[in-house]
């Protein structure tokens, strides 16, 4: 005989709401119960009926989320895969799944969206990578569509979860400071993208601090263009250190660096952010800002359902700050390197 919600709530004693708000990650219920519950669950191999609730409730138990990138332009990248990841972790044993879409451009960005509203295919989106003047969220809201945002919405109406990343970029530029490079370049992202905006405003007021030259490079996410706008960087402005907008993009300008014959860190210091597996791969390893990716996802993830289940969702922290950590490796150290 079939297990039901109201069986799990009887054997866990608890109330049916109870277990519903269990399954849905609702971090206000009690740990202790929370966990007899989830005991309950596994004991007896509960599956929720996806089907009837999605009937009664009128949902579909599925959470959007849409990645911009040109073609090809996913392969290998750490973050999207730690992202998507950790959303189905997250969302496992409960009664929703994770449904993806790619776009490579503005126009089939705008029309994913429009479509998702208009079908109502998701219950929820969760948004990465914000722009300045973001149609994204201007859509979603006007829609009154249930949506939480990873990264910095410049508006305190919109519920988000984020880093610090001007402190993030600040760090990462003064370690390279202190560390004896003086002559601190920056290869951002695409203009206007927030997570790069930050990140390039936190490097500049490290080198202004010391009266140094700020000295920026926008590029397109990915390892070519990264390698690409590393070798242009190198041949004529000749940095003494690099801080990169992340551990992907910095491999590609270890490639250029390679190339050009130079020596990291002795002649290149190198910093990025995420604190990827890449970072394991450079010989004394690649210095990176921990950026707490999981924590992050869990966060966003847990507070749209809560958004999803209770549309007033009053009691919910609308913006939310993870707090990120610098990892010391050798591509940083140039005091010990000069010593070996």
């Amino acid at each position: 005989m079939r297990v039901t919600q109201l069986d799990i709530a009887r054997f866990a004693k608890v109330s049916q709401a109870t277990v519903s708000r269990v399954l849905s990650g609702d971090d206000r219920v009690e740990v202790a119960i929370r966990d007899r519950v989830l005991d309950v669950i596994r004991l007896h191999n509960y599956q929720p009926d996806v089907r009837a609730r999605s009937l009664r409730l009128r949902r579909t138990g599925l959470i959007g989320l849409v990645l911009k990138r040109p073609f090809g332009g996913l392969s290998d990248d750490p973050f999207f895969a730690a992202l998507t990841a950790g959303i189905m972790d997250f969302l496992c044993g409960k009664p929703y799944h994770l449904c993806v879409d790619v776009v490579t451009d503005e126009a089939s960005q705008e029309g994913i969206y429009d479509e998702m509203l208009r079908t109502r295919r998701v219950d929820g989106l969760i948004l990465v990578e914000p722009e300045a003047s973001d149609e994204r969220i201007t859509l979603l809201q006007r829609d009154k569509f249930p949506f939480v945002l990873i990264g910095n919405p410049k508006n305190d109406d919109i519920y988000s979860v984020d880093n610090d990343n001007v402190h993030a970029g600040e760090i990462a530029t003064r370690h390279l400071i202190e560390q004896g490079f003086k002559r601190v370049a920056m290869i951002g992202g695409p203009e206007h993208v927030t997570v790069s905006d930050d990140r390039i405003e936190g490097y500049r007021r490290a080198v202004v601090k010391e009266g140094l030259e700020p000295i920026i490079c926008h590029s397109k996410f990915g390892f070519e263009p990264a390698r690409h706008s590393a070798v242009d960087l190198l041949a004529t402005k000749r940095p003494e250190a690099i801080v990169v907008l992340d551990d992907f993009m910095a491999c590609g300008v270890v490639l250029a660096a390679r190339q050009l014959n130079y020596r990291v860190p002795e002649q290149l210091g190198l910093v990025a952010f995420n604190d990827s597996s890449l970072c394991n791969l450079l010989d004394g390893g690649l210095t990176s800002v921990s950026l707490g990716i999981e924590h992050i996802v869990q966060a966003a993830v847990c507070k749209l359902l809560q958004v999803i289940e209770d549309e007033e969702a009053s009691d919910v922290l609308v913006r939310q700050i993870i707090p990120c950590e610098l990892m010391v490796r050798g591509s940083s150290q140039r005091a010990m390197a000069v010593a070996r």
